[in-house]
């Protein structure tokens, strides 16, 4: 359980745009693929999960699906990839995160034709090393994109669909993780909650909750937690509510995370409103 007082500010992430290229970045998957706002092109899976012994080497086969009425080239690349604190993703090159699986592996065809209505399968074979110290789960992204296109107005677009990878060493997994940091902030109009997770496990874990605020023991209100907040091995999640705004007084703000395992992780601050 964690208690304090305190505020901070949170960490704002600006968004990178290019005039020449416009570039799509989807995660396939088997019910939502990249064709749905037409791109094109549909990659199965989107989303791979398995166990696999030290020593041992799997194929993972992978169908790229051109629904264009034209052939497309493509181009399969792989990469690791993290989470920011506000759950924005982060792609690196192969061998950057420690928990890195694709520094393991090979793709092959790398690169390919599809002709229009047609499918190509690749197949990414992961060699696990015979590491004894290796627990616990590993990640990466495999980038399946077409050849820049150029379109109306002069821009070339290109689209990139991407399929993740989690692999766990056997009967090594953990799940775990607590609040570590909570704020309470007034603002015009609303009173601002900020809760900071922290993944203390070994694989990566999905997020559910609420803040209780209270007053003299008096529920005032709650605030629910978005459902299914992705937290990446080793990393944190910032996640900032929004709740009516307060009377002055003194007050208590209680988190609730169900973070997936055996038992829920709280925090509480008390915090004044003037």
């Amino acid at each position: 359980m964690f208690r304090g007082e305190g505020s901070w500010d949170m960490l704002q992430l600006n968004r990178l745009t290019t005039l020449l290229v416009g570039l799509v970045i989807l995660f396939g998957a088997a019910t939502t693929t990249g064709d749905t706002i037409g791109l094109g092109i549909t990659v199965t899976p989107g989303k791979f999960e398995a166990s696999i012994p030290l020593g041992t080497t799997y194929n993972v086969p992978v169908t790229v699906a051109n629904t264009t009425p034209s052939s497309i080239h493509i181009l399969a690349s792989l990469s690791d990839f993290s989470l920011s604190q506000s759950g924005n993703y982060v792609f690196e090159k192969i061998g950057t995160s420690h928990y890195s699986l694709l520094r393991w592996a090979s793709i092959r065809p790398r690169e390919f034709d599809i002709p229009p209505g047609t499918a190509q399968q690749v197949q990414l074979t992961i060699a696990m090393p015979s590491d004894q110290t290796l627990s616990g789960e590993y990640a990466g992204v495999v980038f399946f994109q077409t050849r820049p296109e150029r379109r109306q107005g002069g821009v070339a677009f290109s689209a990139r669909v991407a399929a993740k990878f989690y692999i766990t060493v056997p009967n090594t997994v953990k799940i775990d993780g607590a609040i570590t940091k909570m704020t309470s902030a007034k603002a015009p109009g609303r009173q601002v909650y900020r809760v900071l997770f922290k993944n203390a496990g070994n694989a990566h874990e999905y997020l559910r909750g609420q803040v209780t605020v209270q007053k003299a023991g008096t529920v005032v209100y709650q605030v629910p937690m978005p459902d299914n907040m992705l937290v990446e091995r080793g990393g944190e999640r910032l996640i900032e509510l929004t709740g009516k705004s307060l009377q002055p007084g003194t007050y208590q703000a209680i988190a609730t995370i169900d973070y997936g395992g055996k038992t829920e992780t709280g925090g509480e601050i008390n915090f004044e409103v003037h």
